[in-house]
């Protein structure tokens, strides 16, 4: 099952990177890669919309069935069961594009998270109290064929004061080369031969863990060589780092090797991008509510309100390039119930059954006797 995920993760980063090196934009790539799986999704979301309207066409049968038989659950069962099979209409079809989408999207959040991670052990020893794991951020100053000396900025408890140390490490990288694309290291406990030893994992950018490598190494002007360079921005986002993170220029070097990324005007578009996903997964509710009766129009509305609050908070910790599919994913769908929804508007009416008489014709109506 690993193995099988693992090959969905570098196939996801495969095709991310094919995007990058025809347009050379980090959100473009993201933007089309999410329109592609939507245009893969089509047929499901067609059955999702034909099974959502087809649900609503017979409300009030069903409730009819609901009140008849509140006191038998089973019986009740069996007539809702009749009703979805004489009318083709599966309960849980609506779910199916849904259930579909879910792995993408963990998928693509694994991709724009994960990183290359290289084992770096201290020459000599150090101790947690020199290098204290949550305050220390860690780079690669010098290279050579068997260490790095990696400088640490550490600071107080207070989060000010900063203390600079520098410490020479091995890694377990040197017959696969230097290792070029590791940008950072913190310290961590290090497993070396089944003895724990407290030393450094230092890694490459986030967002590079999955996309291809030749030799070890990214090639020149692909997707992780421009995000090792800090050059795989958008509209002056970094893709990899959440708006948390990207609070502040110390909160940010968490996700980027970017020393002056975080805080300030940048911060505008980080924002802007979660106000679009709230706006844009509001309206999407709103429009599906329209066509929605009884009950479910009730649950429709509760979701309208709470569903845009609870991911505009969670948002504010992903990864600002998940935002931007989910806000071009939302869109899609805006654009394709839309698209529906006005072809059901524009379909002639179906006429009503005839009643008395000969069948195929209306009853004829008495003339109204003239007042006198």
């Amino acid at each position: 099952m690993a193995e099988a995920w693992g090959a969905i993760l570098r196939f996801l980063g495969s095709v991310l990177s094919a995007i990058y090196d025809v347009i050379p934009s980090y959100g473009v790539a993201i933007i089309l890669l999410t329109i592609l799986v939507r245009v893969v999704l089509i047929p499901l979301t067609v059955k999702q919309i034909r099974s959502m309207s087809a649900m609503q066409k017979i409300q009030p049968e069903l409730k009819r069935i609901q009140q008849k038989h509140k006191g038998d659950r089973q019986k009740m069962n069996e007539e809702l069961m009749k009703l979805y099979k004489e009318h083709n209409v599966n309960p849980l079809g609506g779910c199916f594009p849904l259930l579909m989408q879910a792995p993408v999207f963990i998928a693509l959040y694994s991709v724009l998270r994960a990183a290359v991670p290289v084992p770096a052990l201290p020459v000599g020893s150090v101790t947690p109290q020199e290098f204290p794991e949550k305050r220390s951020i860690c780079r690669p100053i010098e290279r050579s064929e068997t260490s790095w000396t990696i400088n640490c900025e550490i600071t107080s408890e207070d989060g000010k004061t900063v203390e600079e140390k520098r410490v020479e490490v091995q890694h377990a990288q040197t017959k696969a080369g230097l290792a070029s694309f590791v940008t950072i290291c913190r310290p961590r406990e290090i497993s070396d031969g089944g003895a724990t030893q407290y030393g450094f994992l230092c890694q490459s950018p986030t967002g590079t863990g999955h996309l291809p490598r030749e030799d070890g190494e990214f090639k020149d002007d692909s997707l992780g060589d421009a995000l090792v360079a800090d050059k795989a921005t958008f509209l002056g986002m970094h893709l990899a780092c959440s708006p948390t993170q990207a609070t502040s220029k110390s909160t940010i070097r968490q996700c980027t090797a970017a020393d002056d990324a975080g805080g300030g005007a940048a911060l505008i578009a980080y924002y802007a991008l979660i106000a679009l996903m709230v706006g844009s997964t509001w309206y999407q509710q709103k429009q599906m509510q329209r066509n929605a009766t009884g009950p479910q129009a009730k649950q429709m509305q509760m979701m309208g309100r709470i569903m845009p609050i609870f991911l505009g908070f969670i948002s504010l910790s992903m990864p600002s390039g998940v935002i931007i599919y989910w806000v071009v994913s939302n869109i899609w769908t805006i654009g394709q119930q839309q698209f529906f929804i006005s072809r059901q508007q524009a379909a002639p009416a179906a006429t009503p059954p005839a009643t008395g008489g000969e069948k195929g014709k209306p009853t004829k109506q008495p003339k109204p006797k003239p007042k006198r």
